[in-house]
């Protein structure tokens, strides 16, 4: 059965249960999201350090999302992936007791350690992926990965979250996720047929000054870290702003989290369907073609939406659905930007993952800058020049095939 999928699929067989684990981990890791930040406001802490918990959260994301596949090089994947289930253990019980007692700095340190939970296990698990998954196959992988990464973080976890809260406390919940978190965990260091990667010689310093070189030593990749970057900033960005902008226009909160939870159902399946596209026609094609453009137009779509039909259920899916499709367009990138880098490609993923990463700190922070002052639709062009802006950039990443192909056709 399981060879049978992966045949199907483009799934490597021995990283099957891997993809299985990942989908409980991300859920368990990340349960609280779409709660959180107002169960903290219940408790008496102001919207302001709120924030300030968020930003720091999504800094501590960025940034283990970057060092990731440097301590993969230094220590072996399933040696990071093991230390991010130690540290969602020691982050619970210390953001958990701040929750107890309503000590703040007990809930940032928490918090802010909890932001090196996810990084560490998922983005070990994409490079296993990206060495032990044949080129002709890499980018339906990638794209299998970010759908069992989705299906944990945005599409089970705050429905699931949503209907526990009706029937248990949010403590409960947490220790939840971390039982959540131990069985993904086990299920994918177990039954996972990862293979040990040899050790680093240079020092993890040494690995993080490489990381930063290769970026001027293949400036391509600056572009693909900006494209990456661009990427997400609406998933993170949106969670934030839509709950109070659409509410200004006549809709209502079960809208807005059903047509984002539509949302992230389309864009799973949909990045299946461009990470198979990108194998066949090619990766820089796809994202190039459809990915800035298409959630570019969705941004645009939404201020029509909810400023002309207010209320409107049905068009507020279509413009989402839009933007969802937009996003999966961008699957390919995790396997366009290692392979523009083949002799380097762990180190390329920590460009990806960094990229990744900011999406998470940028998003929130664009919405924090520009919506209070200047609103939701100014807000909303902004995204959408820096989505059209990504499709632009992504001409540039190209492959060593690619640069070779075109120096053929000047030839002729």
């Amino acid at each position: 059965m399981k060879n049978l999928i992966a045949e199907k699929t483009g799934i490597t067989k021995e990283l099957f249960w891997g993809y299985v684990g990942l989908i409980f981990f991300m859920l368990g890791a990340t349960i609280e999201t779409s709660w959180f930040s107002s169960y903290l406001t219940t408790l008496g802490f102001e919207v302001k350090v709120v924030s300030l918990l968020f930003s720091m959260y999504g800094i501590f994301v960025a940034f283990f999302s970057w060092v990731t596949s440097f301590l993969v090089n230094r220590f072996s994947i399933k040696r990071v992936m093991l230390a991010s289930l130690l540290l969602s253990f020691f982050s619970t019980g210390v953001l958990l007791f701040g929750l107890a007692t309503k000590q703040a700095g007990l809930i940032f340190l928490g918090y802010m350690l909890r932001g090196t939970v996810y990084p560490l296990f998922a983005y070990s698990f994409l490079v296993a992926i990206t060495l032990q998954t044949s080129d002709e196959k890499l980018g339906r992988g990638t794209s299998w990965f970010w759908l069992c990464f989705n299906l944990g973080m945005t599409i089970i976890g705050p429905v699931f979250s949503a209907q526990l809260l009706k029937q248990i406390d949010p403590i409960s919940i947490f220790l939840m996720g971390t039982g959540l978190i131990l069985f993904g965990g086990f299920v994918s260091l177990t039954r996972c047929e990862i293979q040990q990667t040899e050790a680093a010689s240079v020092t993890i310093l040494g690995e993080m000054k490489e990381g930063i070189q290769i970026l001027f030593q293949f400036p391509r990749l600056i572009i693909g870290l900006l494209v990456k970057g661009i990427n997400n900033i609406g998933q993170f960005g949106f969670v934030i702003m839509m709950p109070i902008f659409l509410l200004q226009h006549q809709f209502t909160l079960v809208q807005w989290t059903s047509a984002w939870a539509i949302c992230y159902v389309i864009n799973s399946f949909a990045g299946i369907v461009f990470g198979s596209l990108g194998d066949k026609y090619g990766w820089r094609k796809i994202v190039a073609l459809f990915s800035g453009t298409i959630t570019g137009v969705s941004c645009l779509l939404l201020i029509v939406v909810i400023n002309y039909f207010p209320g409107n259920f049905i068009l507020l899916i279509l413009a989402f659905s839009i933007f969802a499709i937009g996003i999966a367009a961008f699957t390919p990138l995790s396997a366009l930007i290692p392979s523009m880098v083949p002799e380097h490609k762990v180190t390329a993923i920590s460009v990806l993952n960094l990229g990744s990463g900011l999406s998470n700190f940028f998003g929130p922070m664009l919405v924090t800058l520009l919506f209070q002052q200047y609103g939701g639709n100014f807000t909303l062009v902004v995204f959408a020049v820096l989505y059209f802006s990504a499709s632009l950039l992504s001409v540039h990443l190209k492959t060593p095939a690619d640069t070779f192909s075109e120096e053929l056709k000047s030839l002729e």
